[in-house]
């Protein structure tokens, strides 16, 4: 479960920006929207970031992304020498440029049946070295510290983090030393990892987990039923295996063609006669719309997510999607009685429409906006102050219509573009 994210020095990201899931005081679509993880803290089931193009949205995502890759997989992937490739400073700033990025997330882990306890996981690093490192966990009310990492000074919690001892001496400075940790079967570093490895930033190679549940076949029924719910008239859903031809350069020089088999997904259709539904029809995944094949896509992901809980953040999630199509998929994930892992789902969108009080409440509306400098600043509506009246918005407030009205920041300068096409029209 998450709780919160901070970037820094990343990208368009130049000061510390945090995005946070944890529920604000205000009782807003409260058992509705939010869960409770302890008598304290409530956290929200979902998010939406707004902003204009190139405004910082799909570098946050690039963000969690590069954390949890390099979390999980530095230590087993890279070699000495070997750069920290995907890490990349705010260089619109001569103080920025040559400073390492720093990254942090706070999230709860379930502990069996007892309290689900809080972990602070977080680094610094440039592209040659990790300058910082550090795991606190809260046990027994207060926050202990598991390790820290000072460039390859490491410390470590001897009594609650033991098996950081073997791994010292052999942790690369390219290396993350959570994920060597884990690498040696430390029980609380691989239980780190493993809700990071669960943790989707994207929709990568999310077909193929959907392919594969189609092979059970009351999953394979659910999976239909989530595309039916998107009133999409698909019948079923089938995997099929299908020859797929490849070319290699052989050593000689020469072309050979090659074949391996992969696996793809077959919608069928209703075959009408006059108004009966008489048989189907089987169509392969080409000729089905984009928007059927993302929903495809990420099916799995989502059924996964609303029984286990994993979070499940992505980028551009309106693309190809119909706006109710969006909402109602957000719906599945604000319903206690449909998501009853309480899995969290974050997009970045452009459907204003759904905007609105009726779904959201106002902290789980985010905006991304780039300041005069180039840098990105990350805030919600309950942060937003409006500037006429310097007070917080309203929450019975038009939402999408005073977000397109330009209230809450985050849109782009169309009046700006309107000017330079004028002037290009004149001659200028």
């Amino acid at each position: 479960m998450v709780v919160e994210f901070s970037v820094e020095n990343f990208k368009s990201f130049k000061a510390k920006q945090t995005f946070s899931l944890v529920a604000g005081k205000n009782k807003e679509l409260l058992s509705e929207n939010t869960f409770e993880v302890t008598k304290d803290v409530r956290l929200l089931r979902s998010a939406v970031i707004y902003g204009a193009n190139a405004s910082g949205k799909s570098n946050f995502f690039e963000a969690l992304t590069f954390f949890f890759d390099f979390a999980i997989n530095s230590g087993p992937s890279l070699q000495v020498g070997d750069s920290i490739e995907d890490v990349h400073p705010f260089l619109f700033s001569k103080q920025t440029m040559e400073e390492p990025s720093t990254f942090e997330l706070l999230f709860f882990l379930k502990n069996g049946e007892s309290k689900p306890i809080r972990y602070r996981y977080g680094f610094t690093v440039n592209q040659d070295k990790v300058c910082e490192e550090y795991l606190f966990a809260i046990l027994n009310v207060q926050e202990i510290e598991l390790f820290t990492r000072e460039g390859q000074t490491i410390k470590y919690n001897q009594k609650y983090f033991g098996e950081g001892e073997p791994a010292m001496k052999i942790t690369r400075e390219n290396a993350s030393f959570l994920s060597v940790c884990a690498l040696l079967n430390g029980d609380r570093a691989k239980e780190v990892v493993l809700f990071f490895q669960n943790f989707s930033t994207g929709l990568n190679n999310r077909k193929a987990q959907t392919l594969f549940k189609l092979d059970d076949p009351k999953y394979r029924e659910r999976i239909v039923d989530f595309l039916r719910c998107a009133d999409i008239q698909i019948l079923d859903v089938n995997s099929k295996d299908v020859p797929y031809i490849y070319r290699v350069r052989a050593p000689d020089g020469t072309i050979e063609k090659k074949q391996r088999m992969q696996k793809k997904a077959s919608y069928s259709h209703a075959f009408y006669d006059k108004e009966d539904v008489v048989s189907k029809v089987d169509f392969d995944e080409e000729n089905e719309s984009l928007g059927t094949r993302k929903l495809f896509q990420f099916a799995a992901l989502i059924l996964e997510s609303l029984d286990n809980g994993f979070p499940v953040f992505i980028d551009e999630f309106d693309s190809s999607l119909h706006p109710l199509i969006v909402e109602s998929i957000l719906k599945l994930f604000n319903s206690s009685k449909t998501n009853t892992g309480n899995g969290q789902l974050v997009i970045s969108c452009h459907a204003v429409h759904i905007m609105r009080k009726d779904i959201f409440r106002r902290d789980q509306i985010w905006f991304c906006e780039k300041d005069p400098y180039g840098a990105t600043e990350l805030y919600s509506l309950v942060e937003y102050v409006e500037p006429d009246t310097h007070e917080s918005v309203r929450n019975d407030a038009a939402f999408n219509k005073n977000y397109l009205k330009g209230k809450y920041g985050g849109i782009p300068y169309i009046n700006e573009i309107n000017m330079q096409l004028a002037d290009n029209n004149n001659g200028v």
